[in-house]
């Protein structure tokens, strides 16, 4: 009605009744219906339900204008146009009306009218919404056969400061949207990783809430490796004691990565705990404690597992001494490892710390009839560095020890002599189990190692792959296409070390 009362006053400005009627001239074609927009384009189904009430009215507008007015009249000049810059908020609230004039008042009027009349449309989709929560929209009114449709509609992306935006979202719980929002933003704007950075944040605090098992433990390990501090007291709450162990593990191992010293009453008073049932998670408690500066609460309570029972240590603290060596105790290891069964003379051989001499209870398990004692006793000889080389005798066995009937000592001293006798590799690449060919890997020849390549075990071939690095990209690249994952991964470490 407002259009129509527009179009009289109009008609009134064309002459009074006191001049003589002259022939109109015919009026011109109607125009047709407005072109589709295409489907494809950025919100082509919300731009069309907003055209179903725009269009209409000015459709009517322009069919007045037609009909009533002169063929001359100025609102009948099909090179008129104007642009409206509508603002929508995310309930579909016309918030904000801006027309750009087409240079005649009248059509501009008309515009605004339409757009008075028409104060909601429907909520835009989250992902057309600008950073400032409302859908931009520059909507072309013309007089031709463009009209009001949505063809010619344009959404515009208004953007705020990506940390600003990024930290607003994250306060709302939209992780989506603004992990989206850095995505768009510029690699040079400087603003990107601090607020990516953020992003990470809030997705490792999601999923350390998440009630997956396999979730809560994947990020506990990624707040370890990126050294995220700011969770640190989320990852403690791990640290309790739960049937998921390995989450504990991971959160004991994480908490000792963030250097959080605040967890070190929580792991101590597990310790006693893990040592008498849970060995793996005893030596991660160690190492943590180690690690966190709380040496002599560890080795206390190594030493206080050990001493419980003399005639039976415990296997789990005996492995657990090699963390926190404890030199009261050396007497007692070879009496231990002279009684004890070949369980316990295994332990006693790794409770030898790392750098020290070589025991002599340790040459004689390399002579034990327990294959067991024999690879633990090589692992324990081949981390005595320069003690261990200098000691003749001992590589002329653990060198015997690399023919040994079992393949797990083969392996084990096929691995030692890669560090005790590099001037003398052993040559295992023929072996015919895989466990001892992966431990060749070390010291193979370049030759060895692009043959091993082509090995049937994948485990074999991504060593060999590893090993080969970027000293032969053709067999790096093929390996990349490999069946086996683990030789695909190992292939893309390479080149990726390649490229940097």
């Amino acid at each position: 009605m407002r259009l129509v009362a527009l179009l009289a006053v109009m008609l009134c400005a064309c002459g009074g009744s006191e001049r003589p009627p002259v022939q109109r001239a015919k009026a011109p074609p109607p125009l047709p219906a407005p072109i589709a927009i295409d489907g494809r384009a950025r919100g082509a189904a919300y731009l069309t339900a907003v055209s179903q009430q725009l269009q209409p009215p000015w459709g009517q507008f322009l069919e007045d204008c037609r009909l009533r007015l002169p063929p001359a009249h100025p609102l009948n000049v099909t090179s008129l146009e104007a642009h409206a810059e509508l603002a929508i908020d995310r309930t579909g609230k016309l918030v904000g009306v801006s027309v750009t004039t087409s240079g005649l008042a009248d059509y501009d009027l008309a515009i605004r009218q339409i757009l008075a009349d028409t104060t909601r449309l429907g909520a835009p989709p989250a992902e057309l919404l600008s950073d400032d929560d409302q859908l931009h929209v520059r909507w072309l009114f013309a007089r031709d056969l463009r009209q009001a449709g949505a063809a010619t509609a344009e959404i515009v992306t208004v953007e705020l400061p990506v940390l600003q935006i990024t930290e607003r979202l994250l306060a709302r719980g939209d992780l989506a949207r603004a992990a989206g929002r850095i995505a768009n933003a510029k690699p040079t704007d400087p603003e990107r990783a601090p607020a990516a950075e953020l992003v990470m944040i809030a997705a490792l605090r999601e999923a350390l809430g998440s009630t997956g098992a396999a979730a809560r433990t994947s990020a506990v390990e990624a707040v370890g490796r990126a050294n995220v501090r700011v969770l640190a007291s989320q990852v403690r709450a791990f640290l309790a004691p739960t049937v998921d162990t390995d989450l504990r593990l991971a959160a004991v191992t994480t908490a000792a990565a963030l250097g959080d010293r605040t967890a070190v009453p929580v792991i101590t008073r597990q310790l006693p705990a893990d040592l008498a049932n849970y060995p793996k998670l005893a030596l991660a408690d160690i190492a943590a404690l180690v690690r966190l500066g709380a040496r002599d609460d560890a080795a206390a309570a190594v030493q206080k597992a050990l001493e419980a029972d003399p005639a039976l240590p415990s296997v789990s603290a005996l492995t657990a001494h090699a963390l926190v060596p404890i030199s009261a105790l050396a007497p007692k290891l070879t009496g231990w490892f002279a009684s004890g069964d070949a369980r316990t003379r295994a332990a006693v051989c790794a409770a030898v710390p790392t750098g020290t001499s070589v025991p002599a209870y340790v040459e004689r398990g390399l002579r034990d009839a327990d294959a067991t004692v024999r690879a633990t006793c090589v692992d324990a000889a081949s981390r005595q560095g320069r003690a261990s080389r200098a000691n003749q005798g001992l590589v002329r066995r653990i060198r015997e020890l690399a023919l040994d009937r079992d393949r797990g000592v083969r392996a084990r001293a096929v691995a030692a002599l890669a560090i005790m006798d590099t001037a003398r590799p052993p040559r295992a690449a023929g072996d015919p189990h895989p466990e001892v060919r992966a431990a060749s890997i070390a010291s193979a020849s370049e030759l060895e190692l692009k043959t091993m390549t082509n090995d049937p075990d994948p485990d074999v071939r991504a060593a060999a792959v590893a090993m080969l690095a970027d000293r032969s990209p053709d067999l790096t690249a093929r390996a990349a296409a490999d069946v086996a994952p683990q030789v695909r991964l190992a292939a893309i470490g390479a080149l990726t070390r390649e490229d940097t």
